[in-house]
């Protein structure tokens, strides 16, 4: 009986869908096709956002999303799905093979989904940058934005929730309803007889929903089945529903007339022979995505902050200082092409270089100009963290960065030089009376004490001065003293000389 039913609601549906055949427009429809690949990240969602706008201005029919992608950032997919949900445009998601995490989360916000054969969509858990699950709030958040996303596109939301909460039975009655219950939930019902076939396991050692393109099809979560662009084209007809744009397949023009009646649906034109012009990715592009990754922008971090390092303990303005600030401004310029207002933040870091410089150079000890310095500079870096990450994402980035300037401080300071590798990268030449230098015996450094000489480098703090016809490695109380200025040494602590500049006038 139910068989009968079913098949006399599909002749009413594809009678009715016959009548707008003569109606369609032969005008040529016009797609434009965003591909969504690798991983999901802030350059994506800019990318997104650019092929959202040309479509608009370019007044598309629709626009396809060409999806193939293991997921991403979870940030990243949220602002995507925002932005998709803000357009005025029909959507269609093609999944073409995969949508998994946050990809299935994007594939979800448009307002059709069509899969290859062979496809998969599901397994949205959030995790850690470290691939770690996150905690119940951040789960509680994404299960909700995803039943929510779904609810909007008139699907099922306990199936979309599955996909996230690894917790939740996905579970189908015999009348054919299909619905999450917690475990204790689904203990109830067990024990009641209710008779139910388990879609996806929950519980404690449960299991996250993915779904193959059959069984996407089979609960509704799809809408159609392609093996190409064009052969998903060949299925949607562009059509008015109360004076609202969409696109709908045949069926779904049959349903929609039987809802609304045949006066309140106006079938517009096919896409069947649509143009389409798909959103290329730039060079701009692809450098966005790779500079913002949280990878490439920690080490931009780190190498710029090393090269600052290095540059104020070595004379001179070299190497080490053109290469950080080359890997900062591409730090904070990368961050500025997400749309994230970076140049305050740029502003303070600099601010926070002078008040360190001042500090080093000019006011002896360390204070508050030092402390300050170091705060502004951190917490402008965090600021652009925070900005493009989630709280958790921009801490480990920052906290990882610190760690490692360190490491690679202390290596080339300390360990680098007593290697035989460093050998092969400094000049080995003895420097000795034949050459025309002359060091001062260790044991005869108290009788420079008194002395006066020139300084031979800049000495921040540390340095070189000539004393009489020797070279000597010096440090000042705290002073910047340029080059070439008057020195006297005021006093010897084991190996370590000091020296203060004279006043000359």
């Amino acid at each position: 009986m139910k068989a009968k039913r079913r098949i006399f609601s599909g002749v009413l549906i594809l009678l009715g869908s016959l009548s707008w055949l003569a109606a369609v427009s032969s005008d040529d429809a016009l797609v434009y096709v965003i591909n969504i690949r690798d991983e999901i990240g802030n350059g994506l969602r800019v990318y997104i956002d650019n092929g959202l706008k040309r479509a608009s201005e370019a007044e598309a029919d629709a626009i396809i999303f060409d999806v193939h992608t293991p997921g991403g950032a979870v940030g990243a997919a949220r602002d995507i799905i925002d932005a998709i949900q803000r357009t005025e445009l029909p959507t269609i998601a093609y999944v073409n093979t995969e949508a998994i995490s946050a990809g299935a989360m994007i594939s979800l916000s448009c307002d059709q989904i069509v899969m290859r054969n062979g496809g998969a969509i599901g397994d949205s858990a959030p995790v850690s940058l470290q691939g770690e699950e996150l905690n119940e709030k951040a789960v509680s958040y994404i299960r909700g934005k995803i039943r929510a996303t779904a609810e909007r596109q008139g699907r099922n939301p306990d199936i979309a929730a599955a996909m996230v909460d690894k917790r939740l039975y996905l579970v189908r009655f015999t009348d054919g309803e299909i619905i999450t219950l917690r475990e204790e939930e689904y203990i109830e019902q067990k024990d009641l007889g209710e008779k139910m076939e388990i879609i996806a396991a929950g519980g404690p050692e449960g299991e996250l929903l993915t779904l193959t393109t059959e069984e996407a099809l089979e609960y509704n979560l799809a809408d159609g089945v392609a093996d190409s662009v064009e052969e998903l084209l060949r299925l949607y007809q562009i059509v008015e529903v109360n004076g609202e744009r969409k696109v709908l397949t045949v069926e779904g023009i049959g349903q929609a007339q039987m809802e609304f009646g045949d006066e309140s649906v106006k079938v517009v034109k096919s896409l069947q022979d649509a143009t389409q012009e798909t959103v290329l990715v730039t060079w701009a592009d692809r450098f966005v995505f790779f500079v913002t990754s949280p990878v490439i922008s920690g080490l931009l971090f780190t190498l710029g902050g090393l090269g600052l390092l290095l540059e104020i303990r070595t004379p001179g303005f070299g190497v080490p200082g053109i290469v950080g600030l080359i890997c900062l401004g591409l730090f904070f310029w990368g961050h500025r092409l997400l749309n994230i207002s970076v140049d305050y933040a740029a502003l303070a870091f600099i601010v926070g270089v002078a008040l360190l410089l001042v500090e080093l150079f000019v006011i002896p000890g360390f204070g508050i100009a030092g402390i300050g310095g170091i705060v502004l500079m951190l917490g402008s870096v965090f600021y652009v963290f925070r900005s493009a990450y989630k709280f958790d994402t921009a801490l480990f980035t920052l906290s990882s960065a610190i760690i490692l300037i360190f490491a690679l401080a202390i290596a080339l300071f300390y360990l680098l030089p007593k290697t035989r590798a460093w050998n092969h990268l400094v000049l080995s030449a003895a420097m000795d009376s034949g050459s025309g230098f002359h060091s001062a015996p260790r044991e005869d450094f108290q009788d420079y004490v008194g002395k006066t000489g020139i300084a031979l480098t800049p000495l921040r703090p540390a340095g070189t001065v000539r004393v009489d016809d020797a070279r000597l490695d010096v440090v000042t109380a705290g002073d910047f003293i340029v080059r070439d200025t008057p020195v006297k040494i005021i006093n010897v602590e084991g190996s370590k000389i000091f020296v203060e500049a004279i006043d000359e006038t």
